[in-house]
């Protein structure tokens, strides 16, 4: 894990569960590079610090970048990004139209990290994780949820899955565990109040309550395990 790209959705889901703190030592035991490209950067701090009901956030993620915890990437790649967010985007064709699945943010961080071979990109929103990962999936639940027939252009999806389909995808509650494994979260136990185990559920379910995107069935399992 030495270097991950991150997305908004999972710096916003730590964030909002008060858990920006971890990446700091994550990090150093890692010895690696955290990056946020400068769409997501608009995405957490630009946008959100005008409004008040996000602003208290976008001033907490804005720290642990001053801090260099998490580190803006220089570079643009707004060529590749404008030519795969023209495929990506026309997949799924429901209604005579096609529908936009991922936005600027999320293709920016898949794109520096293909260029920058990081170790995975770190994205808690479902969509984005479903099409690298089981895009049939991905198109059944767009089926049950729409209630209609929903064709999938095989070319795109090809062509994107060429471009991505070997990036490894993380979520807040991969890091979660990862800091819990490591003992990073031994602070919050209390063998009086409460155990590890049912500090990790916690935590798992905070994650998922403030937007990652992971299944009961999910859950269960990692809980089975630890």
């Amino acid at each position: 894990m030495k270097t991950l790209v991150f997305d908004a959705s999972t710096i916003i889901s730590l964030a909002m569960n008060n858990f920006l703190w971890i990446l700091k030592p994550l990090k150093e035991k890692y010895k690696g590079e955290f990056y946020i490209t400068q769409e997501v950067k608009e995405e957490i701090i630009d946008v959100p610090i005008k409004i008040k009901k996000f602003k208290l956030e976008a001033i907490q993620i804005q720290e642990i970048i001053d801090k260099g915890i998490i580190k803006i990437y220089p570079e643009h790649l707004l060529n590749k990004e404008e030519e795969l967010k023209s495929i990506v985007n026309q997949i799924f064709f429901v209604k005579d139209q096609y529908m936009s699945i991922i936005d600027r943010g999320e293709l920016s961080a898949l794109v520096l990290a293909k260029e920058i071979n990081a170790d995975a990109v770190v994205i808690d929103e479902r969509t984005t994780r479903l099409i690298i990962e089981n895009p049939e999936l991905l198109a059944n639940i767009f089926r049950n949820k729409l209630h209609t027939k929903v064709k999938v252009n095989e070319n795109n999806l090809k062509q994107f899955l060429k471009e991505f389909s070997n990036i490894k995808i993380f979520r807040s509650t991969e890091l979660s565990i990862i800091a819990y494994e490591l003992g990073i979260l031994d602070k919050y136990t209390n063998s009086n109040v409460i155990n590890k185990k049912e500090m990790l559920e916690a935590i798992i379910w905070g994650m998922r309550f403030k937007g990652c995107s992971i299944s009961d069935d999910e859950i269960n399992e990692i809980l089975k395990m630890k």
